[in-house]
């Protein structure tokens, strides 16, 4: 009987923490393949989040808890600030009216006075088209301007750290 509780203290205790919310940090190995990333837009949508941002990436937005569409890195390490509609707010090729601006807030803060530029490798998922752009002052604002309608996996690296996001663009 007391085999039994320990055993089913054990699972629970198991099953309670992988269904955490909160993204893992243990395991910081290779990120996984841009290939295994969503082709469709639902897949690819289902990625942005429309309500409150992170409580690190809230400084100068008021009220703070303010909703605003965002994608967060799989490792929970920076976070795409996406300026638009609620759907979608990235084009390919990119509207005469309209820029693909993000916002890129990471969650540990760089030196300001020696900024490190951000490398993005982008695959467009199901495909082996890539495009790599570099943004010379690292996180911060942008305009990322991608050659294809589809669901994209970005592979970022800035100030020694990588993280990753899925972000879709519609034909225009």
């Amino acid at each position: 009987m007391a085999v039994a509780v320990i055993a089913a203290a054990a699972i629970t205790a198991c099953s309670a923490a992988s269904d955490s919310a909160a993204p893992s940090h243990q395991g910081r190995g290779a990120l996984p393949p841009a290939s295994a990333g969503p082709v469709t837009a639902v897949g690819c949508l289902a990625r942005r989040i429309n309500g409150p941002l992170p409580v690190w990436a809230r400084g100068g937005f008021h009220p703070p808890g303010a909703s605003i569409g965002h994608v967060m890195g799989v490792r929970g390490d920076i976070v795409a600030i996406l300026w638009g509609g609620p759907r979608t707010s990235l084009y390919a090729p990119p509207r005469k009216d309209q820029n693909n601006k993000i916002l890129w807030v990471a969650r540990l803060p760089l030196p300001v006075m020696s900024p490190s530029p951000m490398t993005v490798r982008a695959t467009l998922n199901g495909t082996h088209l890539v495009a790599n752009r570099e943004l010379p002052n690292g996180p911060g604002p942008s305009f990322v301007n991608l050659p294809a309608p589809g669901c994209w996996t970005l592979n970022l690296s800035w100030a020694g750290l990588q993280d990753q996001v899925d972000l879709w663009y519609t034909a225009s």
